[in-house]
C-alpha cells in the first residue's frame, strides 16, 4: 500500500518538473515559421458552419414524438369509449332482464296469491339457459 503512494508522489513530482510550452495565439503561418519574417496568427476557421439540411419533408424528432403521443392518446381514448359503451350495454341488458324477472315474480291474482304460470315460465327459461351453457 505504501509503495503505491510513493509511486504516485514520484509521478506527481515528475510532472511538476517538466518544462511548460509557451502558449501561442492560433496556429502560425507556414511561411512565417520557415523564414525570419514576422509571425502572424492564422485566423482560418477550423470548423465550417453547418449547412442546413433539407428537412422540409420530415418533421423533427420533437414533432414526431408529439404526433406519436397524440396518436397513442387518441387510441387510448377510443379504447376507453368502446369499453364504456360495452359496459353500458351490458348494464342495460341486465336491468331489462332483472325488470322482467321482477314483473314475473310480483304478479298476483285478485285474492293476492302469486301467479304460478309466470313463475314456471321463468324457471323454464333459467333451465334452458343452463342447458345452453
Amino acid at each position: 500500500m505504501s509503495a503505491k503512494l510513493i509511486a504516485i508522489k514520484i509521478n506527481l513530482e515528475m510532472k511538476k518538473m517538466k518544462p511548460k510550452k509557451p502558449k501561442t495565439q492560433g496556429q502560425l503561418n507556414k511561411k512565417a515559421a520557415q523564414g525570419n519574417q514576422k509571425q502572424k496568427p492564422s485566423f482560418k476557421q477550423k470548423f465550417k458552419p453547418r449547412q442546413q439540411k433539407k428537412t422540409d419533408n420530415k418533421p423533427n424528432k420533437a414533432e414526431m414524438r408529439k404526433v406519436i403521443r397524440q396518436q397513442k392518446a387518441a387510441e387510448e381514448e377510443a379504447e376507453r369509449s368502446r369499453i364504456k359503451t360495452e359496459k353500458e350495454a351490458r348494464i342495460k341488458a341486465y336491468k331489462k332482464q332483472r325488470l322482467e324477472k321482477t314483473k314475473a315474480i310480483s304478479k298476483r291474482t285478485q285474492r293476492g296469491q302469486p301467479l304460478m304460470k309466470d313463475r314456471m315460465q321463468l324457471l323454464l327459461k333459467q333451465i334452458e339457459e343452463m342447458k345452453r351453457n
